[in-house]
């Protein structure tokens, strides 16, 4: 028999012996302790269910990342089992353990497998995938990351004009943001924006403030990516009021331009998609090769990907999720 139970700081090498063992040979957790432990321990936890015997062989785990210091909406993530005569239904097991513990508030889970969708159905839990919305840059003649065949048609962009609102860099210490007045789902707080976003030891990302006149109302997290000579800008995250992207997007645009980026695309669910459209966006087939706008690039795969999701919560009208949640933006 196994058991199955949270981890300790004292189980992280058995851990990511583990990933290595059974999710992919040297992957990045199995090898780069820093990192491991910056995505995953808790003061003397480690953010993971496992299935263990006692011979302290692990036969599963089931990650996750937290999104607040208390009563925390948390993320799936490095889900695996391997076969166990007592335990045929492992995968499961850890599952309903991290449901069904009070240490945490809500589930949700980004970049599952089409293949278990119907598992999260038959447990009752809401799948879909995220949007993707893109705006091209109109000085750019010839492009190497993204693929269209009607490209003037995409670059057709109107901005809005709006003196009362801008947009400003933001350093740490300038954080001024009202966490606790985001009624959504998932809750992030300071913490975990500091530490997701300002602190993170391998990906530089930057923190963008909108202010309408002095206060400020919103937050967008931006990273760039390059692939040989060529880069894009992708936002990352948006905290705050999401009609805000309406007013600024024109400084976002000049961003693009001004970096000479070949687009700025943005993965999310639970947004206005009207708003987008205000802003500039144009909405991706991801059904269609019309237009490619890739998502992944470590491996570079000039694809359209469609990333799914669950969430384990009644009221999903308050979802929002944005590229960065869970391990989503994470390097391999």
């Amino acid at each position: 028999m196994l058991e199955i139970r949270f981890a300790k700081l004292l189980d992280t090498d058995n851990i990511m012996k583990f990933i290595h063992s059974h999710w992919k040979e040297n992957h990045i957790l199995s090898r780069d302790k820093d990192l491991f432990l910056y995505d995953y321990q808790d003061n003397d936890m480690i953010n993971f269910v496992i299935a263990i015997d006692n011979k302290n062989n692990i036969y599963g785990i089931l990650g996750f990342i937290k999104s607040s210091n208390s009563n925390s909406d948390i993320w799936a993530a490095m889900w695996k089992a391997i076969k166990h005569d007592a335990h045929p239904m492992l995968g499961i097991e850890l599952l309903e353990y991290l449901r069904n513990a009070n240490n945490y508030n809500r589930l949700t889970c980004v970049g599952i497998n089409t293949n278990t969708v119907a598992i999260y159905h038959y447990l009752g839990i809401y799948t879909n995938h995220l949007n993707q919305y893109v705006i091209i840059n109109k000085n750019i003649q010839n492009f190497n990351i993204l693929k269209a065949e009607d490209i003037e048609f995409i670059k057709q962009i109107n901005f809005i004009e709006d003196t009362q609102y801008s947009l400003i860099k933001l350093e740490e210490c300038e954080l001024d943001f009202n966490f606790d007045s985001q009624d959504y789902i998932p809750h992030k707080d300071k913490d975990y924006f500091i530490k997701r976003y300002f602190n993170h030891p391998i990906y530089n990302y930057i923190v963008y403030g909108i202010y309408k006149e002095e206060l400020l109302t919103s937050l967008i997290i931006t990273r760039e990516v390059a692939i040989d000579n060529s880069k894009i800008l992708r936002v990352m995250d948006y905290l705050g009021d999401e009609n805000d992207i309406v007013h600024v997007s024109k400084y976002i645009y000049q961003i693009v331009t001004n970096n000479s980026y070949e687009y700025i695309d943005f993965m999310c669910y639970g947004f206005d998609e009207k708003n987008l459209k205000k802003a500039g966006f144009k909405k991706v087939d991801l059904d269609s090769s019309n237009i490619i706008v890739p998502n992944y690039f470590s491996p570079f795969v000039q694809e359209n990907i469609k990333i799914k999701f669950f969430a384990d919560i009644k009221d999903i009208s308050k979802i929002r999720i944005c590229k960065a949640d869970g391990d989503q933006d994470r390097p391999n």
